[in-house]
């Protein structure tokens, strides 16, 4: 599926963040949702990833290794706001 990259990404930035820092995603349910005229690359909100498709849909009869790369890195950078944007607190620094 054009979608199967960019979850297995996800799983392993969820299980980064897990295994490096001890922190279980917090909520239920973790959506993400993929918009083919989003202006931007991807916005992070609590529990809601938006991304342009480019970012998280690739084709594994035509994707390049750094399709796959790009797609890795933007789904990693967002799910991650979740722990640097809203689960640190000043308590923590």
């Amino acid at each position: 599926s054009k979608l199967g990259h960019a979850l297995e990404s996800l799983k392993k930035s969820m299980k980064w963040d897990e295994d490096t820092f001890g922190l279980e995603y917090d909520l239920d349910v973790y959506n993400v949702v993929a918009v083919n005229d989003f202006n931007m690359g991807a916005m992070e909100n609590k529990g809601l990833n938006v991304f342009n498709t480019a970012y998280c849909l690739a084709d594994p009869k035509s994707a390049t290794d750094s399709d796959y790369e790009r797609i890795e890195s933007v789904i990693g950078h967002e799910y991650f706001h979740n722990w640097t944007g809203n689960r640190v607190t000043c308590r923590d620094w």
